[in-house]
């Protein structure tokens, strides 16, 4: 796959934030060296993240999904089967946690559904209400910003599509 190269003014996604928008492109000093560094501000809160650009790929950092996967997203979303956990909660958690780190949109769409459909069923434990929160904010955010939507109609949106709403 071809290394990205991302624009000043860009939507990004971050594992570590969600989305942002990528500001500027500054050259810092670390550690003795000049390096490049992409400056992405979250909107709605005071974060900027610095994310050296030659690491960029490897910290996950990505474009929001084009049109056709954004498709896909809304797939994975509407799955009839949700993985029932077994095993230790602990095990499940740090499933759940690793797959929100991943970064991708499908992974993160499928914790989701799976957490929301728990919470409908069993409910959730504080840590799993958590993890869903955090999940559905950074989708809510893709999805509002892939489509210009606000994040009121994107979270309706995402919630329709787990309950078996149109595709």
């Amino acid at each position: 796959m071809k290394k990205k190269d991302f624009a000043v003014g860009d939507s990004v996604f971050y594992p570590a934030a969600g989305v942002g928008v990528l500001e500027a492109v500054e050259a810092l000093f670390f550690g003795g060296e000049r390096q490049e560094y992409y400056i992405i501000r979250v909107p709605g809160n005071t974060v900027t993240i610095k994310v050296p650009k030659q690491n960029a790929e490897r910290n996950g950092l990505r474009p929001l999904l084009p049109g056709r996967r954004l498709k896909e997203l809304f797939r994975v979303l509407g799955e009839k089967e949700t993985e029932r956990p077994t095993g230790h909660w602990a095990d499940h958690y740090k499933d759940l946690e690793r797959r929100i780190q991943s970064g991708c949109c499908l992974q993160i769409g499928a914790v989701v559904r799976d957490l929301l459909r728990l919470k409908a069923g069993n409910g959730l434990s504080f840590e799993e209400t958590r993890l869903l929160e955090t999940a559905a904010g950074y989708l809510t955010h893709e999805v509002a910003a892939i489509e210009g939507i606000g994040l009121d109609a994107a979270a309706a949106r995402i919630r329709e599509m787990v309950s078996g709403g149109v595709s």
